[in-house]
């Protein structure tokens, strides 16, 4: 892969057609320029459909013959998912396609005519400039299993949220009806809390049922695990409760299409988790990161969506850079600014980095220590935060070594000789 601007420059030639696509739902628009960015010829636009495409490949052919141009490389802004038709069909074609960052679009589009005007012909034209000059990245467009996956992983993400919604709805119709029950259950979706829910929504129809029944209904849904101690807590709960009493029909439909949707989420989130347990089984470098203690099915499915095919990389610090966790600096004239996470990259990747770090820092002694030392050492001595940050750099920097080489997770070298050494110093 193409790291650095002078390797992307290297692109870029006399004989280059730089074509910069605007993106839209339906309607984009394409100007085309030589090395120099030159316009070579009229923005025009092309709808997203595969005719008007196909007029696009065969127009670009067309003025590739008039500029004796050998090579054609179409950049363009990654405008929410609606490039990514294009973008495929293109690349099915044989053709460079490349992202030019959308903050950079912005910020460069009063460079040229210093006025603040916006059309899609002239963002068409910042595109074309912009890959001119090298400030562009070669899209990740995941293929076979890969994309199996990151479409699975953001399947599971909406069900989460969808969940989480769901189970507020029905905390919240519960404060009104059962405020007490709170008091019963820490969750609400827990498999007894479910259960009861759908025979014993409401204080009254609790006292007037028997605790024998009660018990039978959380034995069954927990295997026993649930049973009479907490069936006297919700009956004693009841019996003292303050919940309004009007409009308890209205409720009760409202309930039971809660708690159905609440099941349905989480049982298809139980049947995503499997399929990505067995597609894991598929990725060659999957099984080594899930060595890593702390690291499950979930996270390592999420890394792995996020990575793709680890061969794109040939040093860890590009991972970094694509997580978004590469430092930056806000410095002028005698002011020094924080150093903080750029935070430009992938977010779901930097997102599961750090739930992992968090995990490691509470179970796994080596990272414990790591964390102890970087929060209490005398020089550089780092917060929390920055402390699970290092952590994630350092998680990042195994899981690109256990990728590239095989193997398992080894403590004795996690943390390498040169951090070993501080901690036997810092004991």
């Amino acid at each position: 892969m193409q790291n650095t601007r002078l390797e992307k420059l290297t692109l870029i030639t006399e004989s280059t057609l730089i074509v910069g696509v605007d993106i839209a739902k339906k309607t984009h628009y394409a100007q085309c320029c030589d090395f120099r960015g030159i316009k070579i010829y009229k923005a025009f636009p092309f709808q997203n459909t595969k005719n008007d495409i196909e007029c696009l490949l065969a127009r670009l052919h067309e003025i590739q013959q008039q500029h004796n141009k050998s090579s054609i490389i179409i950049g363009m802004e990654p405008t929410g998912h609606y490039w990514e038709n294009l973008a495929n069909e293109l690349k099915n074609q044989g053709f460079l396609v490349v992202l030019v960052s959308s903050l950079h679009v912005h910020q460069s589009k009063e460079l040229d005519d210093n006025s603040p005007a916006k059309t899609d012909a002239k963002d068409a034209g910042v595109i074309a400039s912009l890959v001119k000059d090298g400030r562009f990245s070669i899209p990740n467009m995941p293929k076979g299993i890969y994309a199996d996956i990151r479409n699975l992983i953001r399947f599971r993400d909406q069900i989460v949220q969808e969940r989480i919604r769901y189970t507020l709805r029905l905390q919240t119709l519960l404060d009104r009806y059962f405020p007490e029950r709170a008091g019963v259950f820490k969750d609400v979706k827990g498999k007894a809390s479910l259960a009861t829910l759908k025979e014993y929504p409401f204080p009254e129809d609790i006292n007037n049922a028997y605790i024998e029944a009660i018990t039978v209904i959380m034995s069954a849904a927990t295997h026993k695990k649930v049973g009479k101690a907490k069936a006297q807590a919700l009956m004693k709960a009841a019996q003292n409760s303050i919940g309004i009493t009007e409009g308890i029909y209205s409720a009760r439909l409202q309930l039971a299409s809660l708690t159905q949707m609440l099941e349905h989420l989480m049982a298809e989130n139980e049947q995503i988790e499997q399929h990505l347990k067995e597609l894991l089984t598929q990725i060659h470098y999957a099984q080594s990161i899930l060595t890593i203690p702390g690291m499950g099915p979930v996270l390592t499915a999420t890394i792995v969506s996020e990575i793709g095919d680890i061969e794109r990389f040939s040093n860890w610090k590009q991972l970094r850079k694509l997580a978004g966790l590469n430092l930056k600096e806000t410095s002028s004239g005698e002011h020094k600014g924080k150093t903080r996470i750029t935070k430009r990259g992938r977010s779901r990747l930097r997102c599961a980095l750090y739930r992992a770090a968090l995990i490691m820092i509470a179970k796994v002694p080596e990272f414990q220590a790591l964390h102890t030392y970087f929060t209490t050492r005398a020089e550089n001595q780092l917060a929390g935060k920055q402390s699970v940050t290092a952590i994630c750099c350092k998680l990042l920097r195994i899981i690109f070594s256990l990728a590239k080489k095989g193997g398992t997770y080894q403590p004795q070298q996690a943390l390498g000789e040169y951090r070993r050494k501080q901690l036997e110093l810092a004991a």
